[in-house]
């Protein structure tokens, strides 16, 4: 399994009623099984630590991806953004 199988399996699952196409709640150990998946792949692309538990990781592709670790509520969310074209003024990711 990689980190953009383990992404593309969660996101061919529907969202849930009323959350975002681009939102995907995650269990705790899929949250830190696909960090593992993350960090082992030789071929990762970018990857940027955010608050504890959380990161962004943009592989090749068309899509970035922020995981997020709720440490309170135990509600994990993997968003999944779209990479703005650049423009000559630069670009927005």
């Amino acid at each position: 399994m990689t980190a953009s199988g383990l992404i593309e399996s969660i996101f061919s699952r529907p969202p849930w009623r009323g959350q975002s196409n681009n939102l995907r709640h995650v269990t705790r150990e899929q949250l830190i099984y696909l960090r593992n998946l993350i960090e082992r792949d030789p071929e990762r692309g970018a990857m940027r630590e955010g608050s504890p538990g959380s990161l962004v990781w943009s592989p090749d592709g068309p899509h970035k991806f922020v995981l997020t670790e709720d440490l309170v509520g135990d509600k994990h969310t993997l968003t999944r953004l779209r990479n703005i074209a650049s423009s000559e003024t630069g670009s927005l990711f």
